[in-house]
């Protein structure tokens, strides 16, 4: 088993980041249900064998106990269950009581709820669950991020993979035909960089479409100044040591998953897309990037995924790229902007947890690229160069990005929408990230929340901020100010800087008082304005402002005055949705069920005989 000691630098973190890193870093050290000498997987449900049946437990002989009758009232000489004052016995036909009735009550009610537990378990049982098994042999669940079963770990040689036949025991693999649901799987090996110093890769994939996962391997020592990526698929453009697919010269290569993987670099990235790669999943994986160990430079990444790909996932990672020394980059999705054929599409960062990163995120020339539900944030501030570190950033190119959900902490800039610094004056206003839309992100302890630079159709919708230093709003990035800017529902009061020029801003609201009136006030330095405006009867309200010029350190602090907002309306469709689930259904088939069957039982009622 491989385990690694923490940076004794770290011990002065503060209290949150240090768990996590600890956490994260080492994983719960459990023993491992499989043999390290021969590999066996373990033993999973449908491989156990039958228990045999359970022996029968001797039941009590039950006890009777006469019951002494009150005069005038035949009494029957079943036993009871409870006190003789708590019975409730029903009358026979001769106008006595009967136990034997109330012995029905618990048994209807036990079989009404053994009914309810069946369907409940039914509900769970038909739920969605996630898809584990593809076929073959079982597969480790994809829980967590890092290794599943460190001890089991063998030592191999670095794997280069030029195309279909490369999928062998040679190579690593371990069973697998190569399709869909029964993909090659290459798991449990253990790579250290040092003993291959020259090996520019640990694994390489490039050149096949067949469906391969890469599981459960450990990358350490990779600290050689020709070691470029620990994982890489594909190849990059105009290599001709390997054959390609088809024209241009850029591998064509698909279907790989990384899962559950640990990566430690110093010096190259550490899991690589190589452009033309199309169809990639990296999830559930830690990577650690630490280029001061050794020379190292800037933009160090630690998932990198490059221009002209498509339908790549990196989701549930953790990604460690602490620095002083240079900018890292914890993920990075496509590249700078080269032509419209070279732009990547369909591009998913989730559920990602970046730490120490210069760049947290980082996303440029794409389409349609999809940041959710990531965490980023700095133990301390690591790079010197100015406007880093940053959690996330849109620019070149980056067209009609959706940022939402994300939980941004202690960073120079929260988010940054920008332009370009390399093509703008070849390119100009193309390389604007336009159309980017951001929503219900939280940003704290940052000195500027969102930087907006030179691009168009950008809307910010239900950001919360707390505790930022310098403003909310800074409308000046890469190339000066942006246009048709629209923010939505963000609270006030709300800083905004705009020290390149008055810039128009639009204004609204969804969740106002109906029909009401409204005033939005912008406070700069000795000047203030106001903008009034009316709400629908829905609470939907708009107004459309021009941003004041702010020089220094000025910025303009708005405010919105006017009725509270009513309550939340009820959610109909939430509530529907709640009572469609499995375990609701079951409840209520159990009680119709119980209902009908207590009715079903009860005794009639006849007039005493007399």
């Amino acid at each position: 088993m491989i385990a690694r000691e923490v940076d004794t630098e770290k011990a002065s973190l503060s209290s949150y980041s240090l768990s996590k890193i600890l956490i994260y870093r080492h994983g719960p050290m459990a023993l491992d249900p499989r043999d390290s000498s021969s590999m066996t997987p373990p033993l999973m449900p449908w491989q156990l064998g039958s228990l045999g049946s359970i022996p029968s437990v001797p039941q009590e002989t039950e006890r009777r106990f006469r019951e002494p009758a009150p005069p005038g009232i035949a009494t029957s000489s079943d036993s009871f269950i409870w006190p003789p004052h708590r019975r409730s016995h029903s009358r026979r036909l001769d106008g006595s009581w009967s136990s034997l009735e109330t012995k029905r009550w618990p048994r209807i009610l036990g079989f009404v709820s053994v009914l309810l537990l069946c369907l409940s378990w039914a509900g769970l049982l038909t739920s969605p669950i996630p898809e584990i098994a593809r076929g073959g042999q079982p597969i480790l669940s994809s829980q967590g991020a890092g290794l599943v079963a460190p001890s089991i770990l063998h030592p191999h040689w670095p794997i280069h993979i030029t195309n279909s036949s490369g999928f062998n025991a040679s190579n690593g693999v371990r069973h697998g035909s190569g399709t869909a649901s029964d993909p090659y799987v290459i798991s449990d090996w253990l790579f250290n960089g040092s003993s291959y110093p020259l090996s520019t890769a640990m694994v390489r994939i490039e050149n096949t479409d067949q469906h391969v996962i890469v599981q459960n391997c450990q990358v350490i020592h990779f600290n050689s100044t020709h070691q470029f990526d620990a994982f890489y698929v594909g190849k990059y453009p105009g290599e001709v040591t390997t054959p390609t697919i088809a024209p241009p010269l850029i591998d064509l290569t698909s279907n790989v998953t990384f899962l559950n993987n640990d990566i430690e670099s110093h010096h190259g990235y550490g899991i690589e897309i190589a452009e033309g790669s199309s169809h990639i999943l990296v999830r559930g994986n830690r990577v650690d990037v630490h280029p001061d160990s050794v020379i190292g430079a800037n933009y160090t990444y630690g998932i990198n995924v490059a221009r002209n790909t498509h339908a790549v996932t990196v989701e549930d990672n953790i990604v460690d790229a602490a620095s002083s020394r240079y900018i890292t980059i914890g993920i990075h999705l496509s590249d700078y902007y080269v032509s419209e054929q070279r732009r990547a599409s369909g591009l998913v960062a989730r559920n990602n947890t970046v730490i120490d990163a210069s760049g947290g995120i980082h996303v440029e020339s794409s389409r349609f690229t999809l940041v959710e539900d990531n965490t980023v944030y700095q133990t301390t501030l690591n790079s010197q160069a100015a406007g880093w570190p940053r959690a996330i950033t849109l620019r070149e190119s980056a067209l009609n990005a959706r940022i939402v959900n994300n939980t941004i902490r202690v960073e120079a800039i929260g988010i940054v929408i920008g332009a370009s610094t390399l093509g703008w004056n070849v390119y100009g206003p193309i390389v604007g990230a336009s159309n980017a839309t951001l929503q219900d992100n939280t940003i704290s302890e940052t000195d500027t929340g969102i930087a907006i630079g030179n691009v168009s159709g950008a809307r910010i919708v239900h950001a919360t901020f707390m505790n930022v230093a310098r403003c909310e709003l800074d409308l000046r990035e890469e190339n000066g100010p942006p246009g048709g800017l629209t923010i939505t529902d963000v609270a006030t009061p709300i800083r905004v800087r705009s020290p390149a020029a008055t810039v128009l801003v639009r204004w609204s609201w969804t969740t106002l008082t109906g029909g009401a009136s409204y005033r939005l006030t912008g406070s700069t330095g000795t000047t203030t304005f106001n903008a009034s405006f009316g709400t629908s009867s829905a609470g939907a309200g708009s107004v459309v402002v021009w941003q004041p010029q702010t020089t220094g350190t000025l910025v303009t602090r708005y405010t919105l005055a006017g009725p509270p907002p009513s309550g939340p309306s009820v959610d109909l469709a939430g509530l529907l949705a709640v009572f469609e689930t499995p375990f609701a259904v079951a409840v209520v088939v159990a009680v119709t069920a119980g209902t009908v069957l207590l009715a079903a039982r009860r005794p009639r009622k006849h007039a005493r005989m007399r």
